[in-house]
């Protein structure tokens, strides 16, 4: 092998490693303070290892907190939200890119506006029109405002903007409605994306926090972003109780995130190459 090339192959690897390392160093540094006592969090010179492994706190952060509620709100949560935008962004894909009608590119533009306004200049409304409606603390107020997903519908209309229209001619010559060429025809070709986009707006949904605090301020209906602050007090925080219920929270996600790893480059790639 000539020298050249192995040097490039080893810039690569060092350069991934470090990626890797960084990638990593929060989830390491989080499971390494979760072991720990309280002093040694906030003690400076303190190791970065603790002295001697304390496995309780898991246990302790499991019996000061209701995980079991919170779990099951922010599964209902995710779920439903990631199926509300994955159900509009397939619609409203289909139709950008396939469908003709009036002001479709007006329309088109009009939703991908909602991507640039930031989500802090719309929380005040937000929060009144939902307390206006009786939605707060409620299921129906964490999922209605997160059915549709702009970044969604545009994902989809790339997509089928590269697929070929003789398919859809060619099922509605045989006779098939709008409705079954694009459940039988299109949507299967979308599998790759679909996936990709739905394991991306679950994690995205899962780890929302800004969102479900302005709908939600009870401890029953809260999700687990926002009931890890039930072990910081006005006088105290358990550093190490945080950090253990935060590793309690974020193994469900890691654990999706590395087994369905495939499919999200499956298809973030699909159609980068010709």
């Amino acid at each position: 092998m000539p020298a050249s090339l192995l040097a490039r192959r080893a810039a690569v690897y060092v350069a991934l490693g470090l990626a890797v390392a960084i990638v990593a160093f929060p989830l390491v540094w989080m499971t390494l303070s979760a072991l720990k006592t309280n002093a040694e969090v906030i003690n400076p010179a303190a190791p970065p290892w603790p002295a001697a492994p304390r496995w309780s706190n898991i246990g302790r952060a499991l019996s000061q907190a209701p995980f079991g509620r919170w779990y099951l709100n922010t599964a209902v949560f995710g779920v439903a939200a990631t199926a509300g935008q994955l159900i509009t962004g397939l619609l409203a894909g289909y139709a950008f890119a396939l469908l003709d009608f009036p002001f479709k590119r007006t329309l088109f533009l009009l939703a991908l506006s909602g991507l640039m306004v930031p989500f802090s200049a719309i929380i005040v409304p937000m929060s009144e029109l939902l307390g206006a409606l009786g939605w707060l603390n409620t299921y129906q107020g964490l999922i209605v405002p997160n059915v549709a997903s702009a970044l969604g519908a545009f994902l989809f209309r790339q997509f089928f903007l590269g697929t070929p229209r003789e398919l859809g001619e060619a099922a509605r010559l045989d006779g098939a409605s709008e409705l079954r060429v694009f459940l039988r025809v299109y949507a299967p070709l979308a599998r790759p994306v679909i996936a990709a986009l739905a394991i991306i707006l679950f994690l995205q949904n899962w780890n929302n926090f800004l969102f479900p605090l302005i709908v939600v301020n009870t401890t029953d209906m809260a999700v687990l972003s926002q009931g890890l602050s039930v072990f910081r007090s006005q006088f105290t925080t358990d550093y190490n109780l945080i950090m253990a219920a935060s590793l309690i929270a974020v193994v469900p996600v890691l654990l999706l995130a590395v087994t369905a790893q495939r499919h999200i480059i499956e298809g973030i790639t699909l159609g980068a190459l010709d």
